[in-house]
């Protein structure tokens, strides 16, 4: 049987994919993003600046992305009275917010707080936007920010209503697609994991849920969705699935102490160094973005460099990886050095989100690569052999249905379906005065005559050596016992006086959750019925 896809037309496909994906992405970047996030009534920054909050009279031209306390002061320009939106650019990973809009004669119009650590209701989906009604007039901004870190430089910008709530569409929409996908990528490689019982797809899966940790929580979708405000798991998980992607690296590429030891020194000292980042990460929280930040550049470069040294060692698990990783590279690399995003709407965190649901796309592909070449590669062994599944389950010497056959039978009887241990008995005599051919041919008579008698109402198998076995849909005791004695009869008729059967039967209803106890009993029913023939006959000789 011929598989459905050959090894070229696999790799010509995936190849093909991949074009498609990385032309796809390229648009979004270069095209889309752009003019959704530029139209022609753009949103505009609020002007002003930040200083820490113990030294307000000190601008600050970049926040740390360790975190503190600061301050924004900025002010306001309102031509046209109507519903405006606040809100910041570049990122939402921030722990609490707090805006003060005064008027041009200092009092306050209004006060909305927010941020992931705070229990108030976002107005706008996944959003940290806040909705206010303002005059015409100048007015003044305060802004509060208390986060233990960040990703990217906050930055406060005024909106209408209308176009905002047009605006924030393809940010919430890519949010919630890449994380759909996770979510059944996550799920597919833990039923790998189960099933195949390799810890590469269970290494996997846990990279893919620290990163739904991060981006569900930044992007606010846990604490629209389930109320879960707890800021650090934007951070935390990242820490761990970190490591997990480097014994996924070692994994997927077999990486052996053995037969790599270079990599395999690499992969032992980026454990080494990622798990020195988690503890500093949880002793010291507001690095632990900045650990996280570096961790995933450490995995980057490793993934990279251990496909780019295995592809020149014709190694074509790397060479397809390698697509995958210089893709991920290229994206989180932009990630996670990115400050200023281009557009409003889009932040940071959606282009993480995109960089790593590419690069899982993109390795589920290298996956089905492998599984066509076990496939293949079986199919291969088999043929060397010469075996088909048909040959695998025959005895070669009476042509029946062997043990392995058994096995599969016995599963698929019924309730009153029957099986009989039989015991051939003086193959070892004619075996030892007349030959191992004549044994044979006395295995082979009897199944011959035994197989035409039952005809089709039971399947004789051969199970070795003297051992064979019936199974029956509709268990016939007698009926077989008469078949069996017919069958001896015959043999002894036609140059084996001396042979005989000893049987012993044993129904599926007697045990239906286990089939092997049904062929135990039918076995020492068997051994029972062979002893009872021996003393019969002692008793007959004396």
């Amino acid at each position: 049987m011929m598989p459905w896809f050959s090894p070229q037309q696999l790799r010509a496909t995936f190849a093909s994919l991949t074009a498609y994906i990385c032309a796809w992405l390229c648009l979004f970047v270069l095209v889309i993003a752009p003019v959704h996030a530029n139209p022609s009534q753009t949103p505009s920054l609020i002007e002003g600046h930040w200083s820490a909050m113990n030294q307000p009279a000190t601008p600050m031209k970049a926040l740390p992305l360790t975190g503190g306390n600061f301050v924004f002061n900025g002010t306001l320009h309102i031509t046209q009275a109507g519903d405006y939106v606040i809100d910041f650019k570049n990122t939402s990973t921030f722990a609490m917010f707090k805006h003060t809009v005064l008027d041009s004669r200092s009092l306050v119009v209004t006060e909305l707080e927010g941020g992931i650590s705070s229990a108030e209701s976002n107005p706008f989906t996944l959003r940290h936007a806040r909705l206010l009604y303002l005059e015409a007039g100048n007015y003044s901004l305060v802004t509060t920010l208390k986060t233990p870190y960040l990703i990217a430089q906050p930055q406060p910008y005024l909106d209408t209503k209308a176009h905002y709530q047009q605006a924030i569409k393809l940010g919430n929409f890519i949010a919630l697609l890449c994380l759909g996908v996770l979510m059944g990528l996550m799920a597919y490689y833990i039923v790998l994991a189960l099933i195949r019982r390799q810890m590469v797809h269970g290494m996997y899966a846990l990279f893919v849920l620290g990163n739904l940790f991060l981006q569900g929580t930044s992007l606010l979708v846990f604490s629209d969705t389930f109320g879960i405000h707890w800021f650090y798991l934007s951070a935390l998980p990242i820490l761990f699935s970190n490591i997990a992607y480097v014994f996924f690296v070692k994994g997927l590429l077999n990486i052996r102490k053995q037969s790599n030891p270079k990599l395999y020194r690499w992969i032992i000292y980026a454990v080494a160094i990622l798990v020195l980042f988690a503890l500093w990460g949880i002793y010291a929280p507001n690095w632990m973005m900045e650990m996280a930040r570096y961790g995933v550049g450490i995995f980057l470069c490793l993934g990279l460099a251990c496909s780019i040294y295995l592809s020149s060692k014709q190694n074509m698990t790397a060479r397809y990886y390698l697509i995958a990783i210089l893709t991920f590279f290229v994206l989180g690399g932009l990630t996670i050095t990115a400050q200023d995003f281009t557009g409003y709407t889009l932040y940071v965190e959606h282009m993480g989100l995109i960089a790593v649901t590419v690069e899982a796309l993109l390795l589920s592909f290298v996956l089905s690569y492998q599984f066509s070449e076990l496939f293949r590669e079986k199919e291969q062994v088999m043929a060397a052999l010469g075996i088909s599944e048909a040959q695998i389950k025959t005895d070669k010497l009476t042509g029946l249905p062997n043990r392995i056959a058994l096995e599969t039978t016995i599963q698929e009887l019924p309730k009153n379906g029957s099986i009989t241990i039989l015991d051939l008995d003086r193959l070892k005599y004619y075996n030892d005065k007349f030959g191992h051919a004549y044994g044979d041919k006395l295995l082979c008579d009897f199944s011959r005559v035994m197989q035409g008698k039952l005809n089709g109402m039971a399947t004789l198998h051969r199970l070795g050596g003297d051992e064979f076995a019936i199974t029956a849909h509709r268990g016939d005791e007698a009926l077989i016992q008469t078949l069996l004695d017919e069958t001896v009869a015959h043999l002894q008729a036609n140059g084996f006086e001396l042979a005989g059967v000893s049987a012993g039967t044993a129904f599926i209803y007697e045990d239906v959750d286990n089939c092997g106890v049904v062929m135990h009993m039918a076995d020492m029913r068997m051994y029972e019925n062979k002893r009872a023939h021996k003393r019969a006959q002692n008793e007959q000789f004396y």
